[in-house]
Parts: structure tokens; C-alpha cells; sequence
């Protein structure tokens, strides 16, 4: 399979991940669809009246439930796990990433990923509502996570060495961090509006070199 996009030790994939894993070792950090169908019209349901947002297509392949199996044989971050728990071995290393949101919303106001390399439980605090969040970046994906919050994940003293995969990258958030922190890493995507995102906002991402967690590939 082509790559959609290459560059400075960066790749991404648009397709089917399942098709794309067996070419790459690597470790994998990624926010699967959850099974949950998620409703991504977040203007037409009215949160526009309380701060600025947009409606996007469906998550792909949200409206079945996630299987995990196929991630399990390499060390692994899976976000929403907490939604397909009963299919992941017993771990006790989740991460707990705080949205620091007033816990009165019909929101979650925190998100967890299951993790087989992570000790014990570790919360990463981070404002993320709506408009009223850290960081500068634009939301382009219903789901999307914060580089920052990736970054943390990759410079975790468990995290290993070498490249990063994120089979369902979305916006590419995973990516980003990998190559600010100069780390190779691999994106795969099925939906090919989020590779064009993603490979523009990579475009405009500075590589930043000698960092704590940089590849050892």
C-alpha cells in the first residue's frame, strides 16, 4: 500500500489498518471507534448555544461494537476502554486524562485508556471544554485529543523506545507529538478527510530534536 503521506520519519496511511499493521513493529497509542455510535452533530444538538462548535460526519465504524484483539499481541494505549472492557485482559495500568470540566455537565468530564505496559494508574490534567480549553489547537475531528495529552503518553518512564502506531489516527494528534518529540510513527486512517487534516497539520508542526523520548529505532 502507498503511503498518503511521508515525511522526515512520519507516515500515514489512508485505508484499513488491519491491513497496514503487519508492515510496521511498533507500539500502539490510539482512540479506536468504541462501539457506542457517538453523536457527532454537536451544533444541530444545540451545544452551539454555549460555546462555538461544529457538526462532523459520523465516527467510521462506530456504530458496531470494537474488538481489540487484533492490538494485543504489541504494548498498547487504547482510549474509550472503559466501553469494551469486558474484551481486554485485567490491567492496572489505565490512564485517566482530566478534562478539568465542571462535573455538572452532561459531559464526561474525564476519559480513560487501558494500557498493558502503563504501572499502576496515572492522570494527565488538561482543560479541554469546548472553547474553553489549553493549548491553541483547532478542532478538526469529533473525538480529537490534545497533542499535549499524547506527549505525555510517549514521555511516560513505561512508554517504550522506538516507533509509534496509531491505527485510527483521526486528526493525527498521536503524529504530531511523535515528530515534536522526534519520534518516528506510523498513522493509519480510514476516512481520507482526516488524512489530508492530518498531514496539513503536520505540515505546520516544528520537529523538535533532543527531547526526553526521542526514537531509539
Amino acid at each position: 500500500m502507498k503511503p498518503y503521506f511521508e515525511e522526515a520519519g512520519i507516515t500515514i496511511f489512508h485505508g484499513d489498518c488491519r491491513e497496514v499493521l503487519g508492515m510496521y513493529s511498533g507500539f500502539i497509542v490510539t482512540d479506536p471507534p468504541y462501539g457506542i455510535d457517538h453523536p457527532t452533530d454537536y451544533r444541530a444538538r444545540g451545544r452551539g448555544a454555549l460555546a462555538e462548535c461544529a457538526d462532523y460526519p459520523r465516527v467510521a465504524g462506530d456504530a458496531e461494537p470494537f474488538e481489540p484483539s487484533f492490538l494485543l499481541d504489541r504494548p498498547c494505549v487504547l482510549f474509550g476502554a472503559n466501553y469494551f472492557a469486558d474484551r481486554l485482559p485485567p490491567s492496572s495500568g489505565w490512564l485517566v486524562w482530566d478534562k478539568m470540566r465542571p462535573h455538572g455537565l452532561d459531559q464526561a468530564t474525564a476519559e480513560l485508556a487501558w494500557s498493558n505496559f502503563v504501572k499502576g494508574v496515572r492522570v494527565f490534567r488538561y482543560l479541554w471544554n469546548g472553547m474553553i480549553r489549553d493549548g491553541n489547537e483547532a478542532l478538526e475531528h469529533p473525538t480529537q485529543k490534545p497533542v499535549a495529552l499524547m506527549k505525555w503518553i510517549l514521555a511516560l518512564k513505561w512508554t517504550p523506545a522506538g516507533r509509534v502506531i496509531d491505527p485510527f489516527m483521526g486528526a493525527g494528534s498521536t503524529l504530531i507529538a511523535a515528530k515534536d518529540m522526534g519520534r518516528e510513527a506510523v498513522g493509519i486512517e480510514l476516512e481520507e478527510r482526516y488524512c489530508e487534516i492530518a498531514a496539513r497539520r503536520l505540515s505546520q508542526s516544528a520537529m523538535q530534536f533532543g527531547t526526553q523520548n526521542e526514537s531509539r529505532d
